[in-house]
């Protein structure tokens, strides 16, 4: 495929205008990148199989404006030449989609990737776990967190009656439990972490309970609920051109449930972190 032998002559002269620091290079050489990729059956080369180890979506990646577009192809490239282009060059390009998606599933396998990027994000602001601690020591001090569904769960069971919590929507989730409980100095906040790419399918439901979980509020005014949508897919709520369907639907219930229950919010991964440095 000529379009492939393209793509990964453009692959090396964007890494080679890098290491010489020629920015005016590299950007030609990014913008043909983007315009190969758009070609019929690209979807199907070794980079674009790549990116589900980075956990972008290539039909998610065509519905983005071509600012964003050129962004993302940016950081995928580099990953991409950070972790495969060279090992390819040197012993030859095969298919490799099977490595791709071996790849992808041990990053999927990790059930417990996105509770570590949390808790890393929440360390480095300061705050400290205390999973095990009793609920004297998780009240002392300024900035404390549990992940309330892994070892703090018993923890988070008795800083809800400590706190006089109802989480009504755990019994309507089977009893499901959030994903942390964070404290900052009086203030709670009840966080359920998502991390998708895509819809459809079981991915719906992920999205629906998120929406949910900020639609519940407590008479306690210190209590806070955070649904964190960590992925692409959050790209898809700021589409200006969004007008129909099931993305605009979900849009609005997001607004619908923020409205009536204003101390809750909704991020990704940038609001979260400047949700944190703000309190």
């Amino acid at each position: 495929m000529l379009q492939n032998v393209d793509l990964l002559e453009n692959i090396s002269a964007y890494s080679f205008a890098i290491k010489t620091k020629s920015p005016a290079t590299a950007k030609t050489a990014l913008k043909r990148i983007l315009k190969i990729i758009k070609s019929k059956n690209i979807n199907y080369s070794e980079f674009v199989s790549f990116w589900s180890v980075v956990d972008i979506s290539y039909s998610i990646f065509n519905k983005m404006d071509d600012k964003e577009q050129f962004k993302i192809l940016k950081n995928i490239t580099e990953k991409y030449i950070e972790l495969r282009h060279g090992i390819y060059s040197t012993y030859g390009y095969t298919p490799t989609t099977l490595q791709a998606s071996k790849d992808a599933k041990a990053h999927k396998e990790s059930g417990n990737l996105g509770i570590y990027k949390v808790s890393k994000i929440l360390d480095s602001c300061g705050f400290q776990k205390t999973n095990d601690e009793s609920i004297k020591k998780f009240i002392s001090g300024k900035k404390k967190y549990i992940e309330s569904d892994k070892k703090g769960k018993k923890l988070f069971k008795d800083l809800l009656k400590y706190y006089k919590i109802d989480f009504k929507w755990s019994s309507k989730k089977e009893n499901k439990m959030p994903d942390f409980l964070i404290r900052h100095k009086n203030d709670i906040y009840i966080v359920e972490h998502k991390h998708m790419k895509e819809g459809g399918g079981g991915q719906d439901k992920q999205i629906n309970e998120i929406i949910s979980f900020i639609g519940q509020s407590e008479n306690n005014k210190k209590i806070y609920y955070v649904s964190f949508l960590d992925g692409i897919y959050f790209n898809l709520f700021a589409n200006k051109l969004l007008n129909k369907g099931k993305i605009l639907n979900q849009l609005n219930n997001i607004k619908h449930n923020l409205k009536n229950n204003q101390r809750n919010y909704f991020v990704n991964t940038a609001g979260f972190k400047k949700l944190l440095k703000n309190l």
